[in-house]
């Protein structure tokens, strides 16, 4: 309950209209951290969107409930699919073949819009997205696009977004994408293991109190 509350704090912080890039600078996993923003924006009210890419919402899923965590929250959320095998939550939209980016984006953006025109108060969750980086010398071009058009949406009050991702993805020939992610996001939070615990790091805010922030749970 101590770790929830610590991260309670963290997202009210947050404000409608934000991209938020959770950046995990270590091998570990965000499955809890989506877990713990997931309960959150059902508690404060929010209809709760996963972008979820290549099957790693399964993963999350997994993960939690092999952690022991209730999972039954993550069957009550609404899913766009990009790629992948696996069922999880309210499927909206399900874009099966990724190899062709002006295809992706036109079938997400007329997915997405259509969910923000029927759901004001919408937080949404985007987990996987390094998967584009890693598939193959293709799909990559699928980050460019897709990033464009969250890019699209910031300030947008209809919605708060916040985009999970693993730092390791981002070698040499991808620090550009990393860096365009960091600069579309109006809130940037690292994620690292210090010991037994995990520490998030508020290096990048609108809100200059929250800069520099340090939380560790």
């Amino acid at each position: 309950m101590l770790v929830q509350s610590i991260l309670q704090k963290l997202w009210d912080s947050l404000k409608m209209g934000e991209i938020v890039l959770v950046e995990r600078t270590d091998i570990r996993d965000q499955y809890l951290g989506i877990h713990h923003m997931i309960e959150w924006g059902m508690e404060k009210g929010y209809r709760t969107l996963i972008v979820d890419v290549m099957d790693s919402f399964h993963l999350v899923k997994a993960k939690a409930e092999l952690n022991g965590l209730k999972t039954d929250i993550f069957n009550d959320v609404d899913v766009i699919k990009i790629g992948g095998k696996v069922r999880v939550g309210n499927l909206i939209e399900w874009i099966e073949d990724i190899v062709e980016p002006l295809i992706v984006v036109g079938k997400f953006r007329e997915a997405y819009e259509k969910y923000l025109n029927e759901n004001e108060r919408t937080l949404v969750i985007v987990v996987g997205l390094e998967k584009l980086i890693l598939a193959s010398e293709i799909i990559p071009k699928n980050v460019h696009v897709v990033t464009w058009l969250v890019s699209r949406y910031v300030g947008d009050p209809r919605r708060l977004s916040a985009i999970f991702v693993k730092r390791y993805a981002f070698d040499r020939a991808n620090q550009e994408l990393l860096g365009l992610l960091e600069d579309i996001s109006t809130t940037v939070i690292e994620v690292s293991s210090k010991e037994k615990m995990t520490e998030f790091k508020v290096i990048k805010s609108i809100d200059r109190e929250l800069e520099s922030l340090c939380i560790r749970v």
